[in-house]
């Protein structure tokens, strides 16, 4: 869950984006698991839904390189609106003592109203065989009830 304060709004990467509220400071950490807020799902569980579910689950979630478990957002997050780019301004980090699943640091100073972005390269597994798109489409089904 995002850690400092954000919203939600057009973005000119795809679709919605996810824009900083106050200005976030190199170093800081801005996202980071939450189990009592996130979801996962095994391997196992994500093969037993339907197309629709499994493409919403890779659209606003990654396949843990720590876990092996899917982590996506639940529906009120503005997590599932984190557009990707190749020119990121959060990092991935992976600390144990921090997080059990890889957490985003700024990589640089953002400004107010600049949105986040990450590399899903860095830390989705689900895409390393896969040609992946410079922009993140958005999910297929906004309202889906996932499990």
């Amino acid at each position: 869950m995002y850690l400092v304060p954000v919203e939600v709004k057009k973005s000119s990467i795809d679709g919605m984006g996810v824009f900083a509220l106050d200005k976030v400071r190199s170093g800081e950490v801005v996202w980071k698991f939450d189990k009592t807020h996130d979801r996962t799902l095994t391997v196992d569980e994500v093969a037993s839904l339907t197309s629709e579910e499994k493409l919403a689950i890779d659209r606003i979630g990654y396949l843990s390189p720590i876990t092996n478990r899917y982590v996506y957002p639940p529906e009120d997050d503005a997590a599932r609106f984190t557009n990707h780019s190749l020119q990121n301004n959060l990092s991935v980090r992976v600390d144990k003592d921090v997080s059990e699943e890889p957490y985003f640091v700024a990589n640089r100073d953002i400004e107010v109203g600049e949105e986040l972005t990450n590399n899903y390269l860095e830390f989705d597994n689900g895409l390393s065989d896969l040609p992946f798109p410079t922009s993140n489409p958005q999910p297929p089904t906004p309202n889906l009830q996932l499990p």
